[in-house]
């Protein structure tokens, strides 16, 4: 009886997906097999973001949510399932509209069935490291993901993933002799994976202080001026 009342949910909410989808126009277009990247994360990602497979990042939440902002951006869908340190306020700041984006923190023993659900209807799928899945599950997810064109986000290792993101270094900037506070945070980045040919490492900016960067530039633009 649970198994059946476990099924009669996953169809009602698989049906209401599909109804909110016919509804508001949010049917997935998989006419481009990526989303293009800001110039700024071209060397991490040649490229783009790829549809329809697995990408594992090991070592920053904030790298992941980075990575999906920049589909977001481009008008995806996005859920994050069984990450309950993960809200709103995080994910704006990395680029996420939130009105293009559902949480689903503590799915529990349904998490398997949970993102296969989310992979039908949305476009970037991020999942928590501690997840119940076996083995199976996954080997499932990731051929769920490639029928439906979504894009799997898994923090942490995923066994066959097309790429896989290991942060190796974070450095911080900003700090002076006891004084000042941080203004930026750069990740050196490790890219593996089954088609990203040999190891390579990529260093990518993930945090910013847009308003030095703004002065450094006028700074610039005002010595260029009287030379």
């Amino acid at each position: 009886m649970f198994e059946q009342a476990r099924g009669d949910r996953l169809a009602a909410a698989r049906a209401a997906l599909k109804e909110v989808e016919a509804r508001v126009g949010v049917a997935r277009d998989d006419s481009d097999r990526a989303w293009p990247v800001d110039q700024a994360w071209s060397a991490l990602l040649p490229d783009g973001l790829p549809r329809g497979r697995v990408v594992s990042v090991c070592g920053s939440t904030s790298l992941l949510l980075a990575l999906a902002g920049q589909a977001s951006q481009r008008g995806a869908w996005a859920a994050a399932v069984g990450m309950p340190a993960v809200g709103v306020v995080a994910a704006r700041r990395r680029g996420i509209d939130l009105s293009r984006l559902a949480l689903v923190p503590e799915p529990g023993v349904q998490a398997a069935a949970v993102l296969a659900l989310c992979l039908e209807g949305v476009d970037v799928v991020m999942t928590g490291e501690r997840l119940a899945l076996s083995e199976a599950d996954r080997r499932r997810l990731a051929s769920r993901a490639r029928e439906q064109g979504a894009l799997l986000l898994s923090a942490g290792p995923w066994a066959g993933a097309e790429l896989s993101l290991d942060v190796e270094r974070v450095r911080w900037s900003g700090l002076g002799a006891g004084d000042g506070r941080l203004r930026g945070r750069e990740a050196t980045v490790v890219v593996t994976g089954r088609r990203a040919g040999a190891a390579r490492r990529v260093r990518i900016a993930l945090d910013v202080d847009h308003a030095l960067a703004s002065s450094r530039a006028a700074a610039a633009e005002t010595r260029e001026e009287v030379a």
